[in-house]
């Protein structure tokens, strides 16, 4: 069965891009073996905000998920899309349908990619399956926070695994459960 992933890093403070949107802080941990490459030969499928797509758009050496199926949540046409990649206009619950819909169909894992707040709303629709999370050893103090403040009820995630890395990174591995259970 292909699950809907999460993958990403965050500082030890909670930011996944400092108070300007960048990742320049991440470029020290670059050299550290978090087998990315063993992750995305598992996905078949990217999903991103336009947000998240627009920055990925810009990086030197040109799409980096070719041969990936690219999903790009927006209200607005895409121009000049890379091969595969299309606009979703329908909205996150009618895309958890659609990609519920292709599990178990050979397409591979996907992968909600960047910002939190979409990742959010996968989680809140109780979709995301697997979080793995790099914490990263660095105080950023301000920025682009891994989540954004919501209302919705809290969640209950398990712990997996966790693993000890390079230059002091921790990749921690979650499964979502429901809602947490309150008293």
């Amino acid at each position: 069965m292909s699950l809907i992933r999460g993958f990403i890093a965050a500082s030890l403070d909670g930011y996944i891009a400092d108070r300007d949107n960048g990742i320049g802080w991440l470029a020290p941990f670059d050299e550290v073996d978090y087998d990315y490459a063993g992750f995305i030969a598992k996905i078949g499928t990217v999903v991103m905000g336009r947000g998240t797509f627009e920055v990925v758009a810009g990086f030197e050496g040109g799409w980096p998920y070719a041969g990936k199926r690219g999903i790009i949540v927006t209200s607005t046409p895409l121009a000049d899309a890379p091969a595969g990649v299309a606009a979703w206009h329908e909205g996150v619950p009618a895309l958890i349908a659609h990609l519920r819909a292709q599990q178990g169909t050979g397409t591979g894992d996907v992968w909600v990619i960047g910002g939190g707040g979409l990742q959010a709303a996968f989680i809140e629709a109780g979709a995301l399956d697997r979080l793995d999370l790099f914490v990263i050893p660095v105080l950023l103090g301000d920025g682009v926070p891994l989540f954004p403040k919501t209302q919705a009820p809290p969640r209950a995630l398990s712990l997996e695994a966790s693993l000890a890395l390079d230059k002091g990174m921790v990749r921690l591995t979650y499964r979502l459960d429901g809602p947490l259970a309150t008293a």
